[in-house]
């Protein structure tokens, strides 16, 4: 069962949410248009795990960029990734302590999940 991301909707400001699995597939999104931020999400969880295997600069597990309409924020851990895009100017610390909640919650709820670079056993190859 996926984890829902429904607490989410009450944090100021907020646009979309998604949850994604190492493989890149959604699990779950909250907000009209999530799937698009997933996918695109997707592309930017296998640049930064090809940074992390060509030069060696460890897991990037948080990750925040502004565009001219929003805030957006990422964290990863156990092959999973958790993004919430937020209006431009919002105040992003309630949404960034409830998202590393919520990501604990879905690591509590499904199978541990290996990016690229690591093997079934979990060890880097």
């Amino acid at each position: 069962m996926a984890p829902r991301l429904e607490e989410l909707r009450a944090v100021p400001g907020l646009s979309v949410a998604a949850l994604l699995g190492a493989d890149g597939l959604t699990l779950a999104t909250v907000g009209e248009g999530a799937e698009l931020l997933a996918a695109e999400l997707s592309g930017l969880s296998s640049a930064l795990n090809r940074l992390d295997r060509r030069l060696g600069v460890g897991e990037v597990s948080r990750l925040a960029f502004t565009t001219a309409n929003l805030e957006v924020i990422t964290l990863s851990r156990g092959g999973y990734t958790l993004a919430a895009a937020l209006m431009r100017g919002t105040d992003t610390q309630a949404a960034q302590q409830l998202m590393a909640r919520l990501m604990e919650d879905a690591l509590d709820q499904l199978p541990p999940q290996f990016s690229d670079d690591q093997d079934a056993q979990g060890a880097a190859v």
